[in-house]
């Protein structure tokens, strides 16, 4: 475990074992020139989950501009859903009369629009420091943010625009398909589906099971099937960006059908994102099946594709091409030792950013 982050420690560290042969590293242009320094005999490999992260960062900063795309392909999805499944009829439920609360519904808006404020501030932040040299590591402690974070607005084009924060219903999850196998037997009712639930396991308030039947009404009035609604696909506002390029880099037979759904409607909305798709789909099979010739061919066609993040991706490819097609060809990756990297991050969190390296070290060696 090295002192700190550096490409000297790095060196120091490698000069020590001169027989060293291979080292396969990330994409950090710090380590390549600690390797570089310490062990210049070695040949580098660059590991290649972290060039399907790459490839998936590229993809998110891409999408990030395809807002509108995003939300229409997620309209396409539900009426493709709606049509395999088939709507459900409920009678509608009176509710009285309806009496809106401006005042909460405002300081709901002032609220959205401050941490929106802020994000922005924080944005233009970053770039005025990278633009100024700043390095990102600086970046980060003027901030009081983490490095990848300030990576993630640094391949933004445009601030971040306004997010609505959405309930999740995860604790209900494991439970929809039963909710809506008695909804389209005709159970409506919220606390009787509760009180079933809670026969079948369901620790959680009647508040949430209530929230999701008035999901399930309202799709209902609106033409919708049930289904559509325990889809992250199916929102009015799309799945964001970043969930999207984790379903693209996520090979196909492991898709959801709701996904690989929502995927093919988004090909069709925008011929640029089909292009987009068509590459990135392209770069993982080179991944997967280790064909580093065929990797120039592949830059060539991103850098004439007219789609910036892939470009940009592609031009940082060539400027390690021979450590990236050492990743594409020989076998070795960082995947045995990622675990302990996993390990080393928890111990280290335990630590509250209160123990030195000394106690990590040995703390370390404890666990081993």
């Amino acid at each position: 475990m090295l002192p700190e982050r550096s490409a000297a420690a790095v060196a120091a560290w490698l000069t020590q074992y001169p027989t060293i042969a291979v080292v396969c590293r990330d994409r950090s242009a710090l380590y390549a020139d600690g390797i570089w320094q310490g062990a210049p005999q070695a040949v580098q490999v660059v590991d290649r989950f972290h060039l399907v992260k790459n490839l998936r960062e590229a993809v998110e900063a891409f999408l990030h501009d395809q807002r509108a795309a995003l939300q229409a392909a997620a309209a396409l999805t539900v009426q493709a859903l709606t049509v395999a499944a088939g709507p459900v009829s409920t009678p509608r439920m009176y509710r009285g009369r309806h009496q809106c609360s401006q005042a909460g519904q405002q300081r709901q808006e002032a609220a959205q629009q401050q941490r929106h404020t802020a994000w922005v501030t924080t944005y233009e932040a970053i770039h005025t420091l990278h633009a100024q040299g700043t390095p990102v590591t600086t970046i980060a402690q003027q901030l009081g943010i983490s490095r990848p974070t300030v990576y993630a607005y640094l391949r933004r084009t445009r601030p971040p625009s306004p997010r609505s924060p959405q309930r999740s219903g995860q604790v209900l999850r494991p439970y929809m398909a039963y909710v809506i196998q008695r909804w389209r037997e005709g159970c409506t009712d919220s606390m009787q589906l509760w009180r079933e639930l809670r026969a079948l396991g369901y620790s959680h308030s009647a508040r949430t099971v209530s929230r999701f039947i008035t999901r399930l009404r309202r799709a209902s009035e609106a033409g919708w099937a049930p289904e559509t609604q325990t889809s992250p696909y199916t929102r009015p506002q799309g799945p964001s960006a970043r969930a999207v390029s984790f379903t693209w880099v996520c090979p196909e037979v492991k898709r959801s059908q709701d996904a690989q759904l929502y995927v093919d409607q988004l090909r069709q909305v925008d011929p640029a994102i089909g292009q987009a798709y068509t590459l990135s789909q392209a770069f993982l099979a080179l991944v997967r099946e280790r064909r580093g010739d065929a990797l120039e061919a592949w830059m060539a066609k991103a850098a004439v594709s007219g789609i910036e993040a892939l470009a940009r991706f592609a031009q940082g490819l060539r400027e390690d091409l021979a450590v990236v097609k050492a990743g594409l060809t020989l076998p070795w990756s960082n995947g045995p030792v990622e675990g302990h990297i996993n390990r080393l991050k928890l111990l280290k969190r335990q630590g509250y950013g209160r123990a030195d390296v000394g106690l990590l070290r040995q703390r370390v060696r404890q666990a081993a």
